[in-house]
């Protein structure tokens, strides 16, 4: 199966660039404050598998002539909690001050396993 996107690999880094045209993300003031990112299993799972902020550099932030590129590493340590041959759900809040603000979109990506695993 072919995916847009590369999938995840449980117990390997992991790096998901998303790309904002520059126009939305001037509307919804994306560089402005921080964000923050909760990974669940499922959109009404009680308890986020992983928790990505621009604060620790989980989360950054690049604009380019044409749109913003928001990249989240997610380290081995949490993708290690992640099923194989299914999927995780993040989205976006900004927080600026006491203002906290929902990013319009939800973002599902694959988790499939490694060929290559376990190895010291």
């Amino acid at each position: 199966m072919e995916f847009p996107v590369e999938p995840i690999a449980p117990g390997y880094d992991a790096s998901l660039p998303i790309a904002f045209p520059n126009d939305f993300a001037d509307a919804v003031s994306l560089e402005a404050g921080a964000l923050v990112a909760q990974f669940r299993a499922r959109v009404d799972s009680d308890t986020p598998l992983f928790t990505a902020r621009t604060e620790d550099t989980t989360i950054t932030i690049a604009r380019g002539v044409a749109e913003t590129l928001v990249t989240v590493q997610v380290p081995a340590s949490a993708t290690a909690n992640m099923a194989p041959d299914t999927s995780v759900v993040f989205d976006f809040v900004r927080i600026d001050g006491a203002v906290r603000d929902h990013v319009p979109g939800l973002w599902r990506w694959p988790v499939r396993k490694a060929v290559t695993r376990d190895v010291g």
